[in-house]
């Protein structure tokens, strides 16, 4: 019998009682339930088998621990409890986290007592006098960077998939996933006044804006959500230097759909992970989302389309939006055609920067979101879901999905009329985390470009230091036919560069201005005066691309 039997199909959300969770908080930094512990606890072996969503080895090694001696260490019997979803007895519970206690732990709902069950599912037959309880929601570690360095957080959330009997619930709100790590990472973390977050979740990015952000306005859809996210607040309200009984002061929660409950006002930061996820519409299935925390409620990829098109409206001059999403393709060689046209109706004053990282035919598509779900649990229902996105993404010529990373500034008035910067990109190789520095040098190098790409010219440009060169020829060739500069880190990048951009990176050694090297280098290849002058010319416009794309850098 797996855990996932036993669990209700929804169960409260938490309490935010301060002082029962100032205890808790305490228990969890004596019982060092932290992710270095608990690696250490569990081996690389089993450790990354969790990882891979298969919790057997834990399982086997934390039954291990707990029946190893009278008073096991309390971070195993955490790790059991919340990341395996194993039945606990209230003695080991008790002892684990003495302050708060088990009482504590149910008036913050977050354990229940636990049905009759197989040994499988529970610690060791030893500890099993008394009361057993099983975990209501998923509570871990996690370690955040901060500006005075590395923090130890906890945040709660829904009980995962594997905990849970059937589909998920509407209203289920997900916990720390790859897209919100991959979202954390790629935030340009500069100092602002004011911060929006569309779509809290458990409030994972929120945990991260109060780091650099004075106030920060968190909304959701969903009140259950916005529960887990007080909640994950004043558990953390220490170590972000909150007041738990004014967190008004900082931060407002605010329930709504998207940018609703924030009309009319502007920030110098927006961010979002947004419901994005593409779900077929039935005409006999009248419903607005089908889960809160994934399903914006309409076709297709409107849901983009209307948040992007909303979003300079609320930004601050010079304010920047962050956000992850997906969009349409309809033709295989032009991907970025819908955020092309997303970006049509912009002022001349928003930039805007979308990168592809994956794309997803529609049955990989499907398939992805199905899985998200459990829906797969249900196979008459998986079969008919599964009919319905075929359909609907025929229905409108849609080939694939794309997914990745979207940039919008609003450009500060002082920086002049000059053309909006739109790039859209596709990078679908591995990139080095954290991304966040990496986009916004590259934001501030293309304002710069955009503003005066005389000045940057008459700058002293080197090659940065993880650009390194590659040059392929067949056997024999006197000259190489390809030339690549290639990134060790960030975007990890990789282009290809003219000869004369070879002979310019060559030379870029930080001793003379960018221009002097491009007129030496055209003097240098091409004989005639005319053909001096369209060389420099082309090479200028390269040398300035691969200035914004970081792989030259200013000496």
């Amino acid at each position: 019998m797996s855990p996932a039997q036993h669990q209700p199909a929804i169960l409260p959300a938490p309490e935010s009682d301060p002082k029962l969770l100032a205890a808790l908080r305490a228990d969890l930094l004596a019982a060092r339930f932290t992710n270095e512990r608990i690696a250490q606890l569990l081996g690389e072996d089993a450790l990354a088998a969790l990882q891979r969503d298969q919790p057997v080895p834990a399982q086997l090694r934390v039954h291990q621990l707990l029946g190893a001696e009278p008073t096991p260490d309390p971070c195993a019997v955490l790790t059991g409890l919340w990341l395996l979803g194993l039945e606990i007895s209230a003695a080991l519970l008790q002892q684990a986290l003495p302050q708060v206690g088990v009482a504590g732990l149910c008036r913050l709902n977050l354990v229940h007592p636990a049905a009759p069950g197989s040994p499988e599912t529970s610690a060791p037959a030893a500890a099993h006098d008394g009361e057993r309880y099983r975990p209501s929601v998923d509570l871990r570690p996690y370690q955040a960077e901060q500006a005075h360095g590395l923090c130890d957080l906890w945040v709660a959330s829904d009980l995962p998939a594997a905990q849970v009997s059937g589909p998920l619930p509407p209203e289920h709100v997900l916990g720390i996933g790859g897209a919100s790590l991959t979202l954390a990472a790629s935030i340009h973390r500069a100092p602002v006044r004011s911060a929006l977050e569309i779509g809290a979740g458990c409030g994972i990015q929120l945990l991260h804006l109060l780091d650099h952000a004075e106030h920060v306005v968190a909304t959701d859809l969903s009140r259950r959500a916005l529960d887990f996210t007080r909640f994950n607040l004043v558990l953390n309200a220490a170590t972000l230097r909150l007041d738990p009984s004014d967190l008004g002061a900082r931060v407002e929660l605010v329930q709504g759909s998207l940018l609703e409950p924030v009309a009319g006002r502007r920030f110098d930061l927006i961010i979002s992970n947004p419901p994005f996820v593409i779900t077929p519409r039935p005409k006999h299935e009248q419903i607005d989302a089908r889960y809160t925390y994934r399903d914006g409620g309409r076709a297709g990829d409107l849901l983009m389309a209307e948040l992007i098109a909303a979003l300079p409206e609320h930004l601050a001059e010079a304010g920047t939006a962050q956000l992850l999403g997906n969009w349409e393709i309809q033709d295989h060689a032009a991907w970025d055609a819908r955020p092309q046209l997303w970006c049509e109706a912009f002022p001349a004053s928003v930039d805007a920067w979308f990168i592809q990282r994956d794309r997803q035919d529609s049955a990989e598509y499907a398939e992805t979101w199905l899985r998200d779900a459990s829906t797969q649990r249900e196979p008459e229902s998986y079969r008919r879901r599964y009919r319905e996105y075929l359909d609907d993404f025929a229905s409108r010529g849609v080939l694939e999905v794309g997914f990745g990373m979207i940039f919008l500034r609003r450009r500060a008035a002082a920086s002049g009329p000059e053309a909006p910067w739109r790039r859209f990109e596709e990078l679908t190789g591995a990139v080095e985390q954290p991304l966040g520095p990496v986009i916004g040098a590259t934001a501030t190098r293309a304002e710069a470009v955009a503003r005066d790409p005389q000045a940057v010219l008459e700058a002293v440009l080197t090659v940065a230091p993880d650009v390194t060169e590659e040059r392929h020829q067949r056997f024999g060739a006197h000259h190489p036919e390809v030339i690549l500069a290639r990134q060790g880190s960030g975007l990890r990048r990789s282009r290809a560069v003219s000869s004369a951009a070879a002979g310019f990176l060559g030379a870029a050694d930080g001793e003379f201005q960018a221009s002097a090297l491009t007129a030496a280098v055209a003097a240098l290849l091409a004989e005639e005066t005319t053909e001096q002058a369209d060389l420099q010319q082309a090479l200028r416009s390269e040398i300035l691309e691969l200035y914004l794309e970081g792989y030259l850098a200013e000496s």
